[in-house]
């Protein structure tokens, strides 16, 4: 893979590699994921040093394999300082892609959708309806997404006006009341399920957050392979810390 070009891309992470140099995945508008080499990065003057998570930049590598040099990196705005919430919640989306995604897989429709969310969690920390709008967009552009449209059992249309709540499961998808599974289901809301299908472009009213939350983190894990997040249990010990008792418990119990 050789670039001459260049790309729009943001840091995902980075880690040291040699002696001075860094390995540097980045989320790129036309590659998506992709690891650069970032030679002599981590001295003190090179103009590469200052690469970090959250940093926008246009990009230009060079060569093929797994690990293609990166030529130059230019930063396309300044890197905005988040609080510990908004950091958290960056590493977040960051893990996700990282663990879901491959290298050199495209997702053009979802750069837009990555960077609008961070816009979004810097002006709004503690909002978290856009890291739900952030996980059904992932899941959709995996091809993962479940139906929202009819009951996965009889295929009857899932009209938020037919009724008050629906069900969903993981790993199937959403029920109508008469074929509800036994195990393992998450109530969701009418109100909820309409948002899911609408554009999520605003939070979600009434108390819908819990609920949500439930359903994506559930099909997440699925194709995480069970393999915990490092930023979610992260974000449990900075709860802990910071809100009270009752508080977290609701959180930890999506309430």
């Amino acid at each position: 893979m050789t670039t001459e070009a260049g790309d729009r891309a943001w840091v995902l992470h980075r880690y040291p590699y040699g002696d001075t140099s860094l390995v540097v995945e980045l989320f790129t508008q036309t590659q998506g994921r992709l690891g650069v080499l970032a030679k002599g990065a981590r001295r003190a003057r090179s103009p590469l040093a200052r690469i970090e998570a959250g940093r926008p930049l246009w990009v230009r590598w060079l060569g093929r394999g797994e690990l293609p040099v990166l030529a130059q990196a230019e930063e396309l705005g300044p890197a905005l300082p988040l609080d510990a919430l908004q950091g958290l919640s960056l590493f977040y989306i960051n893990e996700l892609l990282l663990r879901l995604t491959q290298r050199g897989d495209p997702f053009p429709a979802l750069f837009p959708v990555y960077e609008e969310t961070i816009r979004v969690l810097r002006g709004e920390p503690g909002e978290g309806w856009y890291l739900r709008r952030f996980e059904r967009r992932l899941l959709e552009n995996l091809g993962w997404a479940p139906d929202l449209e009819r009951c996965a059992e009889c295929g009857r249309s899932l009209d938020p006006a037919l009724s008050e709540h629906w069900f969903y499961q993981a790993a199937r998808g959403v029920f109508c009341p008469a074929h509800a599974p036994d195990a393992a289901v998450v109530t969701l809301e009418a109100a909820a399920l309409g948002w899911l299908r609408g554009a999520m472009q605003t939070r979600n009213a009434g108390g819908l957050g819990p609920s949500l939350r439930r359903c994506l983190e559930q099909e997440l894990q699925v194709h995480l392979g069970g393999r915990p997040l490092e930023s979610r249990r992260l974000l449990a010990a900075y709860l802990r810390r910071t809100q009270p008792t009752s508080t977290i418990r609701r959180e930890e119990h999506g309430e």
